[in-house]
């Protein structure tokens, strides 16, 4: 019985042997891992050298976490300024698009107008048969300045062009093929339509000018300089360049000055309109010497020319005898003498309509729109039978009347939106002046087609 219970003790304690091995093995070997650290409080106090363990790597988090890519700043670089720009040359005008020919007869009459480029790129002026503007030809072209009036002599001879870049302004002569360019004023700051007299051989224009002047201030009435516009009417001989200041008529309101009209049928005077009150206006005369101005005849419409109502024609017959009334009321004309007035038949003016003068001043073309359609009648009237007879209708509508050719059968019209064309009267057709962007067009006179090229 010892024996047994002295066996059983061995037994046990060999068992309580190896629990307390295994105890030992489990806190300090490889579970050792998971068991987090003990607080500072906690920790021996003593500088012993940590205990090594090894600790399995995890390949999961591995895995997943991206490589971290180095940041690299870039060095410092030193500023430098921006290059000045160069000069750039003048540009080209790109060459506008030509309308097709029309399939028309050649025309007796060729065209002749002055097409603007973009500011500071020049100007040209053509001469065609409106049915055919491929087939035009450059007659003059200026360089940097562009064309903003321009008047053929009577003698069919001669030009008259006032240009102007930026705000300078100049007139020049030439002849009708482009040679002899002669600079006949400027640079002005301002200047005015020129008008050929009778005998080609002299021209009135407005000249316009800034000076500088004391006059009281509104504040307290002390002198103080102001900046204010003069103005002048200027006779030049073209062939000698002596010039002469023509006295102007009396302006009655500062604020609405004389327009210039043209010359008279004997050539021995230049008309003015002289505006006096909101519905009448005068017709004053300057005699070719300069020494006397007065007044021809009263009008107690307000023409055309002062309103923005219809279109802004020649209010002169082209032979100087005749003025041209056009108002809501009606269309008349008067004799510039002031001895005959002729109320011209047309119906609905309030409606709006248009009047021209004929090359040779014995008719007057009209033009009116249809209540109906987008179609615009023209006919002529004549001044003294009062009759009329109709010369074509085209499509369109809110044209302005510029010439008519004196054969009529051309038309020079003009479109707020798109410009300058010719017009076919007897068929309608209608042919599209090319021109460039920011530019535009601006019709002179219908030319006589020379023999050669018929």
């Amino acid at each position: 019985m010892k024996r047994m219970i002295s066996i059983l003790g061995s037994l046990l304690g060999l068992l309580m042997f190896a629990g307390l091995a295994i105890f030992l093995v489990m806190s300090f070997g490889g579970l050792q891992s998971w068991i987090k650290p003990a607080s500072q409080a906690f920790q021996s106090p003593f500088n012993t050298p940590p205990l090594l363990f090894y600790s399995p790597p995890n390949y999961l988090q591995l895995k997943l976490t991206p490589p971290l890519t180095p940041i690299i700043k870039p060095l410092p670089q030193t500023l430098t300024p921006a290059p000045k720009p160069l000069p750039t040359p003048t540009p080209v005008p790109t060459p506008t698009p030509i309308p097709t020919p029309l399939p028309l007869p050649p025309s007796s009459f060729y065209a002749l107008w002055a097409e603007n480029f973009p500011e500071g790129q020049g100007s040209v002026l053509w001469l065609a048969d409106p049915r055919d503007i491929g087939s035009r030809q450059e007659v003059l072209r200026f360089k940097r300045d562009a064309i903003r009036d321009a008047v053929l002599s009577p003698n069919g001879r001669k030009l008259a062009l006032v240009t102007n870049y930026w705000k300078e302004f100049n007139l020049w002569v030439a002849n009708l093929d482009g040679t002899g360019l002669q600079q006949l004023e400027g640079p002005a700051a301002a200047l005015g339509l020129p008008f050929w007299s009778r005998d080609s051989r002299s021209l009135v224009y407005g000249i316009g000018w800034r000076e500088d002047v004391m006059m009281p201030s509104y504040k307290d009435g002390t002198p103080a300089p102001f900046t204010v516009w003069r103005g002048a009417t200027i006779l030049i001989d073209i062939a000698t360049g002596e010039k002469r200041r023509l006295p102007e008529p009396p302006e009655i309101k500062p604020d609405m000055g004389a327009s210039p009209l043209g010359w008279s049928a004997d050539g021995r005077e230049f008309y003015f309109a002289l505006p006096v009150s909101e519905d009448e206006y005068e017709l004053w005369a300057v005699d070719w010497s300069g020494r006397d101005v007065h007044r021809v005849v009263s009008v107690d419409h307000e023409p055309v020319i002062f309103t923005t109502a219809f279109l802004e024609p020649d209010l002169l017959a082209p032979d100087g005898s005749k003025l041209l009334i056009a108002t809501y009321k009606g269309l008349s004309w008067v004799s510039t003498d002031g001895r005959e007035k002729v109320n011209i038949p047309i119906t609905r003016p309030e409606q709006g309509y248009q009047a021209i003068w004929s090359p040779n001043s014995s008719e007057i073309i009209i033009g009116q729109a249809d209540e109906q359609r987008p179609v615009e009648y023209v006919k002529a009237i004549n001044v003294h039978t009062l009759a009329v007879r109709e010369i074509g209708t085209f499509e369109g509508r809110r044209w302005r009347f510029l010439s008519i050719s004196p054969d009529y059968h051309w038309l020079a019209v003009y479109h707020y939106y798109s410009g300058l064309y010719w017009i076919h009267l007897p068929t309608g057709m209608s042919v599209p002046v090319p021109s460039q962007p920011n530019g535009g067009c601006i019709f002179v006179a219908w030319v006589p087609r020379m023999p050669a090229d018929q």
